[in-house]
């Protein structure tokens, strides 16, 4: 039997596709399974085990969720770690000119936004908990359906759709913020391209390159956009072939006018697929490669523990401190398109 230190350095491999000497990244997986599996086998090796299986399962989670995190908004977020009781410290860029135009947008006590101006140069960021419990129905584990492999799965995947959500509700609150201007947003019962293409406009005259952060279906809904030859009477409006071509290979278009678009992972709360993490009516047009607007930070190790039912199932409980700001000043846009149903939900409280 491995070591609990081989078996974290299996899962770390196992989430990030790698593999050690010896192993492949399929080899990785099946012995990583059989490894937790064993130390399951029974209700008593459970319970024997279960402290270090949580070890290696928060090990997992706290390499997976601030790299998923980064990997879809690192081009407009900034992303700080600190240790278990510690504020992140912000910087921010430009201040003295632009005092009047910056604001911030982040969570505050008991759920509620808050919105002050930056005087400055400098500003803390604090986390709160975020999570979510798993039912294990433990015959599975003794019939080898399922194992603590599929655990970790779903632990890290809620962990990271939490935190997208909690991103995007810092974002639909700066959208009303002080001072925003009407020119940084749009709400329509459409998706209208000449409107988008303002925003975009909007958010590149401060300099630098844009890119447009929405979840799939509001991505569905843009289409291909139509151009209509300028100077030509009657003309019919086209189609770019790359659009087109976009669409049929991956359903979506992924560029908008030279914009890139950057889709949200959409996901459902639970099994029913009804409610989604994600609002999928908001699209945001976002500066990239200048002062990175979002604020991020992940507090300390993900906590996990688990409580067993009356029918014998057990419940793994977990949790992650994590905050988000938005910096709300005048180089960023939002678009709502409210015919796009509101499925949005979230099964837990801050």
């Amino acid at each position: 039997m491995a070591t609990i230190k081989e078996l974290k350095e299996l899962a770390l491999h196992a989430v990030r596709g790698t593999a050690p000497a010896n192993y492949t990244a399929e080899t990785v997986d099946e012995a990583l399974r059989g490894e937790l599996a064993a130390m399951c086998d029974s209700i008593n090796n459970f319970q024997r085990n279960k402290y270090d299986i949580f070890e290696i399962l928060i090990t997992a989670a706290d390499e997976v969720v601030p790299k998923k995190a980064f990997e879809v908004m690192g081009m407009f977020a900034e992303i700080k770690n600190v240790p278990q009781g510690q504020k992140a410290v912000f910087r921010v860029n430009g201040l003295g000119k632009g005092r009047a135009k910056k604001f911030l947008t982040r969570v505050g006590l008991s759920g509620l936004y808050e919105t002050f101006r930056l005087d400055n140069e400098t500003f803390e960021l604090g986390a709160y908990a975020i999570g979510g419990a798993a039912r294990i129905d433990f015959e599975r584990f003794l019939d080898g359906t399922d194992n603590m492999a599929d655990l970790m799965e779903i632990v890290t995947e809620g962990l990271t759709d939490a935190v997208f959500g909690e991103v995007q509700k810092a974002l639909i609150a700066a959208k009303d913020a002080v001072g925003r201007p009407d020119a940084n947003k749009v709400i329509s019962s459409k998706f209208e391209s000449d409107k988008m293409f303002k925003l975009v406009s909007v958010v590149k005259a401060y300099g630098g390159a844009a890119v447009i952060f929405a979840p799939p279906e509001f991505v569905g809904e843009m289409g291909p956009d139509a151009i209509v030859p300028v100077g030509v009477a009657g003309q019919q409006a086209v189609y770019h072939p790359d659009d087109i071509d976009a669409i049929y290979r991956t359903g979506y278009v992924n560029v908008f006018r030279g914009t890139p678009i950057v889709q949200i992972p959409q996901s459902f709360i639970d099994q029913k697929n009804d409610k989604t993490w994600i609002n999928p009516q908001f699209a945001y047009v976002l500066p990239a490669g200048k002062e990175k607007i979002v604020k991020i930070v992940f507090e300390g190790a993900t906590q996990m523990w688990d409580f067993v039912n009356r029918d014998q199932s057990i419940e793994i409980h977990t949790y992650k401190k994590m905050g988000a700001a938005i910096m709300t000043h005048h180089n960023w846009g939002i678009y709502q398109n409210t015919s796009i149903p509101d499925t949005s939900d979230f099964p837990y409280g801050i």
